[in-house]
């Protein structure tokens, strides 16, 4: 076996096989960017916030209930101005970002983790939440991107000898990004111990100046973007009102249940599934990787490891909610972390036996690249989506007469309000449902809205991502028609994923 095992290695170059699993992981990202999906209500949100507003509105606080970095908004506008408006231009970015981030991830595997690191690439290509962000609008895919990209520029400047170039490469860069991500100030602040790290504790010869001009640029640029806009998230009551429980508890384990169900959370990220013996060999190698890592290159094991202690510290302060999507940058940096998990593991084991060192370490990477390969395909062949409002809204256009009224669902009037002009659906004849604080207020509301368009001969009701039907079970859709039908007779209807518009004579 391990004479096969390297003959394999010796036929097929570890340089060959990366650059495959990049190609790979850009297919499946334009792949699903070319299948054009609907908005989802938080998408449509920020797009109209994009469209309506000025480069200096954007600085303002979001309507919709929405926050973004302002330099991603500003990037979203200008492809506006230059493109025009279209879902696909203001996905255009997270696309690019999702890409960059696959090649950025090669050029780190390949300059510091050698054949193992090809695991972490191989996995970060093929995993499905990564693929779907990359083409979602919003700021995750850049997070993931800027992340890397300061992960590799702080790596350059860990080098023995490491140059003026690499060091202004990495301040640009740093000051760029804090603009763009939000996390990114978690990456450079664990950059900026691990340098500080090498400077005094292990005496590299790095000048102080070069450390003070990237710590002040740094410090500058996030004064400025929080006194412009950032301070309007940060005081914001309604994010912290609702992120309020996905919050870290103080102390930590006061609350064991919450950090095990963040933990799945984040396992489910990386793996696309969780179970018991998963869960344990996730955390057990990326330990191993990162006590590995401290023992080989200290400074890169806290470019990568003091992220998760910064992410947690501004958790615990209530200012960065550990939820599914705001932990995706941390993704890559553990699948580096397991590479090197299973590369130490594997030289130790192979000290011993090198056939059970191969198999002890093979069975296990072979099964998470299996299942992950297995995701993928899925999402290959039939691509992601939330809810598919546009085939709604084209049936509404073409069979609706001059005087119907269309009643737009609170939970869908984002999508409807940015997708309505496309199919010429923005006319006076369209009743908005009001959102409220409440989700049973909101419901309510609907109920009575329903009352007061009895006596028309033709309503449609546009319905996307119903969240709330006070405890109802399975179709929510027909929750919501159930209960139309007592005031009225349905004519026609069109559904699609988590869609649906219904025509009723309200006149019987």
């Amino acid at each position: 076996m391990i004479l096969a095992w390297n003959r394999l290695k010796s036929i097929i170059k570890p340089g060959l096989i990366g650059w495959c699993i990049v190609i790979l992981g850009f297919v499946l990202r334009v792949r699903q960017y070319l299948d054009n999906r609907s908005f989802s209500g938080d998408e449509a949100s920020l797009a109209l916030n994009i469209l309506s507003r000025s480069f200096a509105g954007l600085t303002q606080p979001l309507g919709y209930r929405q926050a973004a970095p302002v330099g991603f908004l500003f990037i979203e506008k200008s492809l506006i101005v230059l493109f025009g408006n279209a879902d696909y231009i203001l996905r255009l970015f997270p696309l690019a970002c999702g890409i960059l981030a696959v090649y950025l991830l090669h050029r780190i595997v390949r300059d510091s983790f050698g054949f193992a690191g090809l695991f972490a690439l191989a996995m970060f290509a093929l995993n499905s939440w990564q693929v779907f962000f990359a083409t979602e609008l919003k700021q995750y895919a850049s997070d993931v991107m800027v992340t890397l990209l300061l992960v590799y520029l702080a790596i350059r400047c860990l080098a023995e000898k490491p140059s003026l170039r690499d060091f202004i490469w990495l301040g640009v860069a740093g000051t760029i990004a804090i603009w763009i991500s939000h996390a990114s100030v978690f990456t450079l602040a664990g950059i900026g111990i691990a340098l500080l790290f090498e400077k005094y504790a292990r005496k590299k010869p790095i000048p102080f100046l070069w450390l003070f001009a990237l710590g002040a640029a740094w410090l500058l640029s996030f004064g400025v973007d929080y006194l412009v806009a950032l301070r309007h998230t940060a005081s914001d009551s309604f994010f912290q009102v609702f992120w309020k429980k996905s919050f870290l508890p103080l102390p930590p384990w006061s609350d064991v249940p919450w950090l095990l169900n963040v933990y799945y959370k984040y396992v489910l990220l990386i793996l696309n599934r969780t179970d018991s013996i998963m869960d344990h060999f996730v955390l057990a190698l990326a330990v191993i990787g990162g006590l590995s890592l401290f023992a080989r290159r200290t400074g890169v094991g806290l470019v990568l490891v003091l992220p998760f202690i910064m992410t947690l510290t501004a958790s615990a302060l209530q200012k960065y909610p550990l939820s599914y999507r705001f932990m995706l940058f941390l993704v890559p940096l553990t699948l580096l972390l397991m590479a090197e998990g299973i590369q130490r593991i594997y030289s130790l084991l192979a000290k011993l036996q090198k056939h059970l060192a191969l198999i002890l370490c093979g069975i296990p990477v072979a099964i998470m690249l299996f299942f992950s390969a297995q995701s993928a395909i899925g999402n290959f062949k039939n691509p992601s989506t939330v809810a598919e409002i546009k085939p709604a809204l084209k049936y509404v256009a073409e069979n609706k007469k001059p005087d119907d009224l269309i009643y737009v669902h609170y939970r869908s009037v984002p999508a409807f309000t940015y997708y309505a002009p496309f199919y010429q659906l923005d006319t006076d004849q369209v009743i908005a449902g009001v959102d409220r604080q409440s989700p049973q207020k909101a419901l309510d509301r609907f109920f009575i809205d329903v009352k007061d368009l009895r006596g028309n001969d033709r309503v449609w009701f546009v319905m996307v991502e119903l969240p709330y039907c006070d405890g109802c079970e399975g179709d929510i859709q027909k929750y919501f028609t159930d209960y139309i039908d007592q005031y009225g007779s349905m004519l026609d209807s069109v559904r699609a994923v988590s869609s649906a518009a219904y025509l009723y004579d309200l006149n019987p």
